[in-house]
């Protein structure tokens, strides 16, 4: 793992305020390893030459929800079938603030990648969203390759 930590892809401000214990067992270590290692640092990677030749800032990501066991995932509404309980799904934000530009990166990369879902989150009226869901795999091993926009609590196909 050469750009996140299995401490950050483990972090919740929810399991700290609430005691839950959020450690992963071997297993879902390993998935959150694999998914890390195959397609988040390869993103992270690409979107750190993206913003050296636009010129848009700091290339870091920030993954403000990783992996969630089961206590976590209920306490945050998650859904009882989501990536996240496997180590296979993270929620990233893009440190400079480059929400747009980011959302546009992450389609044009992951269209040449292996991956299950990319999930522009919670967009408001213009298709800004406040993070992007990148999922590796889904818990039964398939990549469904979804590109998706949640608005207003409604999956749809993503927009521009």
């Amino acid at each position: 793992m050469k750009y996140f930590t299995l401490k950050e892809c483990t972090r919740s401000a929810t399991a700290e305020a609430k005691g839950i214990d959020n450690a992963p067992g071997a297993e879902h270590e390993e998935h959150i390893r694999e998914s890390i290692e195959t397609l988040i640092d390869p993103l992270r990677e690409a979107w750190g030459q993206y913003c050296g030749s636009a010129e848009l800032g700091s290339p870091g990501i920030r993954v403000s929800s990783g992996y969630r066991g089961p206590k976590l995932n209920k306490a945050v509404g998650g859904s009882k079938t989501s990536a996240h309980c496997y180590g296979y799904a993270f929620d990233l934000v893009p440190v400079n603030g480059k929400m747009m530009e980011f959302k546009r990166f992450c389609r044009e990369f992951l269209s040449r990648c292996p991956f299950d879902q990319l999930i522009s989150e919670k967009e408001n009226e213009n298709g800004v969203p406040n993070w992007m869901h990148v999922g590796y795999k889904h818990p039964d091993g398939n990549q469904r390759r979804q590109f998706l926009s949640m608005i207003n609590g409604r999956y749809f196909p993503m927009t521009d």
